[in-house]
């Protein structure tokens, strides 16, 4: 009879019964549930990693948006509202003599010969021009806009700069250099560039005029533009919405008209700013006159849309007052679900529509001799 084993078996299987884990408190089990952790699968690791560099770029395009939109602006807000302050620490109609650069010493190759020349100067915006030599005016759209401006020899240089010359992406607002603005002159077309910054600075308050339309404008029809040496008022005229990209349809380049050689120029250009206007406000115009043009971005349909409003200069004994009760709002469509306002080829085909054609009175524009046959 064989004799019983008596001694146990040594366990061969390998496998081996997974230890438990420790019970984790609340602070280990939140950081255990993000962060790669002692006895995670490989998987798991990965998940979590990829999980934590979502977390690090939401976080990080969060406070980059925020510092664009809020915090720079704020700070931008800041400044509008010192320089508003400044001025009217120094308001006054009182003429004072400045020493300035003498354009003509310089030539169109060259920065000048550094001679100063004594010019007489509004007392209010003196300060202004000490602190930037490039300041040429203060724009006011009460309460709105109140900033100064500044001119320098291109398009580009305060697109990304402060009034102070700071760097900053937000700018401020200029004045386009091709029309030089001086003691003796000003051009015909005098155009204004401030960003649009979906917050409440620059050239933003302009949109009231496309989203509030007659309400807005009823109240806002007047535009101050002070030069360094004189006081300057403005009638809107026309409001209007534009494209800048061929691909969406024919550009008006309302940007490139600084001055008028010809009476005929000038009817012309007037005349497409009317047929492209959200309303009329019965402002007169003839050939002489000097215009205002606020371009800002919009972004309500295109990402290059261009806000446009202009205004004709408020002539020698005219009263500052129009009479509302005249104004027309042409925003809207005709009895054939054709728009009013003049705008391109993408706007027709999207909302399936053509433009009524040219409605406004003729008499708007003084002997305009083109109304019937356009």
């Amino acid at each position: 009879m064989p004799e019983l084993e008596l001694t146990p078996k040594k366990n061969t299987d390998k496998r081996r019964t997974p230890k438990k884990r420790k019970k984790m408190g609340p602070v280990e089990t939140f950081f255990s549930g993000i962060l790669p952790w002692k006895g995670d699968s490989t998987g798991e690791a990965v998940r979590k990693i990829i999980l934590l560099v979502s977390i690090i770029v939401l976080f990080t395009a969060g406070f980059i948006m925020l510092n664009f939109y809020v915090l720079r602006d704020q700070k931008n807000t800041e400044e509008s509202q010192v320089y508003v302050i400044q001025k009217q620490a120094n308001a006054s109609d009182d003429v004072i003599t400045v020493l300035m650069d003498d354009e003509d010493s310089k030539s169109d190759n060259s920065a000048g010969s550094g001679e100063k020349k004594e010019v007489e100067v509004l007392a209010e915006y003196a300060s202004f021009y000490e602190t930037n030599s490039d300041f040429v005016g203060w724009i006011e759209l009460y309460p709105y806009i109140q900033m100064p401006v500044v001119q320098c020899d291109d398009n580009e240089y305060y697109l990304k700069h402060t009034f102070e010359k700071g760097p900053n992406e937000n700018g401020t607002i200029f004045a386009d250099f091709r029309g030089k603005i001086t003691a003796d002159s000003m051009p015909g077309n005098l155009l204004l560039y401030g960003h649009n910054l979906i917050t409440n600075n620059y050239f933003q308050p302009l949109s009231h005029y496309r989203k509030e339309k007659m309400e807005f404008l009823k109240s806002n029809y007047l535009i101050e533009f002070d030069t360094l040496y004189k006081r300057n008022y403005y009638f809107v005229f026309s409001v209007f919405l534009t494209n800048t990209s061929a691909q969406h349809g024919e550009v008006f380049d309302y940007w490139n008209t600084i001055n008028f050689k010809t009476k005929s120029e000038f009817d012309n250009y007037v005349a497409e700013c009317l047929d492209r206007s959200y309303f009329y406000t019965g402002v007169d115009l003839q050939y002489g006159d000097e215009l205002i043009t606020l371009s800002t971005c919009d972004f309500s349909m295109f990402n290059d849309m261009r806000l446009v409003v202009m205004g004709r200069k408020v002539r020698d004994n005219e009263a500052l007052t129009l009479d509302t009760s005249k104004f027309i709002d042409n925003s809207g469509y005709d009895e054939n679900n054709n728009v009013m306002r003049k705008m391109f080829d993408a706007f027709y085909k999207n909302f399936a529509c053509e433009w009524a054609g040219r409605k406004w009175d003729k008499s708007y524009i003084k002997d305009f001799k083109d109304y019937d046959n356009y």
